[in-house]
């Protein structure tokens, strides 16, 4: 008798945390990816890298025109041609195609270079206010609805956007 007490103090005392802790966890979620593209910042970074992705664009398509220039030329005089100039003109042809795939390498590069500086302060920002937003709304968590990984959704998840979209003053 005094062992099914024991067992029956200690269900009732585990049961009663379970309980207290699920009642302290206060989930939120929010789509960070719909955050994002309402901040202002993000549509100037945004112009900014597409301004310089055209300008290596323009470099790669002026490449590409050299390109066919010298290729028609060859392949127009080849006939007339010594085996010397042949030569010649097939290695300025290979140099030349070397180096649009260099440069589109360096464009690629530098883009992402400039993605990058552009547009982590912006996600810094949204991810403080997201955290900031946790920490004085008490959150014990708040989930990126974005990603996908979430398992399970309850109805008790409360939607932080409308707490952050405030926090950055945006409608």
């Amino acid at each position: 008798m005094r062992q099914f007490l024991k067992v029956t103090l200690v269900a009732t005392f585990l049961l009663t945390g379970a309980n207290l802790f699920a009642q302290t966890v206060k989930l939120g979620h929010i789509d960070s990816n719909k955050l994002l593209s309402i901040m202002p910042e993000k549509d100037e970074a945004q112009k900014q890298i597409q301004a310089q992705a055209a300008e290596y664009d323009n470099q790669i398509k002026a490449m590409q025109v050299e390109y066919q220039t010298l290729v028609k030329a060859y392949v127009e005089q080849e006939a007339t041609l010594s085996e010397a100039i042949k030569a010649d003109k097939q290695k300025e042809i290979q140099q030349l195609q070397t180096r649009m795939r260099e440069f589109d390498g360096f464009a690629q590069t530098e883009l992402q270079n400039k993605q990058n500086e552009l547009l982590k302060p912006i996600f810094d920002k949204a991810s403080k206010a997201i955290k900031d937003v946790g920490a004085e709304n008490g959150f014990t968590y708040i989930l990126d609805i974005s990603t996908g990984v979430i398992l399970f959704n309850s109805d008790n998840s409360v939607d932080v956007m409308p707490l952050v979209k405030a926090k950055l003053g945006l409608q």
